[in-house]
């Protein structure tokens, strides 16, 4: 999770139950009652955002900044709620205020770029994915990610920016699943099955495993025709999945993958 003056800004949610929250807000209102203080009211704000209580998350989040008026994190909360509640003209003044003070705060920039997105400005939230990315000390998967689907879903995608902004996630974060898979996609929408190959490749040669990788690599080498490499790939992660202790090999993942492995070996077999 990620804090700024205190608060919380962004990352994994905090878990509560729906009748747990009910009990926070209620031990807050007594709070409150008894000395009103901003932090106090933004953690209520926050509870209401939580529960899609949009206006009582304001009224908390403008009690707090009335509290505080030096306190510019309120801008950034009053910015992701009126996004979650859909109202995103109300949303960009406020994100764009608060990133006018805190210009180097990641979060803030993947905010602006997740309101910029809703209003159909692919290129610009792609911007603002990048300066957050710059500014993030650990950028995550899904801000790579996010950035590649938005350049991939402006008007004229240009595929090449697509694959370098992925690149430089694999580059920053090493051969992450979901980044791989969306550039070798790419690759084959672009019939370039030797790019397709070259990342399962250079993923299997830094992933700790490489079962996956190599029914990935048998299936790319099926589509471009090279059946008989096809099968050595099928094979080599067969013999790969017997090599693993049986607690791994008896997963559900791993059996789907002996099944498809098995399956696509008796389909090239078959006159």
């Amino acid at each position: 999770m990620l804090w700024t003056c205190g608060f919380l800004l962004a990352g994994e949610p905090v878990a509560h139950a729906h009748g747990d929250d009910h009990l926070l807000i209620e031990a807050l209102t007594e709070e409150l009652a008894k000395s009103p203080e901003a932090d106090l009211f933004i953690r209520r704000g926050e509870l209401f955002r939580h529960h899609s209580e949009w206006a009582k998350a304001e009224t908390d989040f403008l009690a707090a900044a009335r509290l505080d008026p030096s306190l510019a994190i309120v801008d950034f909360f009053r910015a992701r709620s009126w996004l979650e509640a859909g109202a995103v003209e109300r949303a960009r003044p406020l994100i764009d205020r608060y990133l006018a003070k805190m210009p180097g705060e990641a979060e803030a920039w993947f905010l602006r770029g997740e309101i910029d997105a809703a209003t159909g400005r692919f290129a610009a939230a792609a911007a603002d994915y990048a300066e957050g990315i710059q500014h993030a000390a650990s950028p995550r998967p899904e801000h790579f990610l996010r950035r590649a689907r938005l350049l991939a879903a402006m008007p004229t995608p240009r595929t090449a920016r697509v694959l370098a902004a992925l690149d430089e996630g694999i580059a920053r974060l090493g051969p992450v699943i979901a980044l791989v898979d969306f550039a070798i996609a790419l690759e084959l929408e672009r019939k370039d099955h030797e790019g397709a190959l070259r990342r399962v490749a250079a993923a299997m040669a830094k992933a700790p495993r490489r079962e996956a990788w190599l029914v990935r690599q048998g299936d790319i080498l099926v589509q471009c025709g090279r059946a008989g490499e096809a099968v050595t790939a099928y094979r080599a992660a067969l013999a790969a999945i017997e090599e693993l202790p049986p607690r791994y090999r008896e997963t559900v993942p791993i059996e789907k993958l002996t099944r498809d492995a098995r399956t696509s070996l008796s389909r090239l077999a078959a006159p």
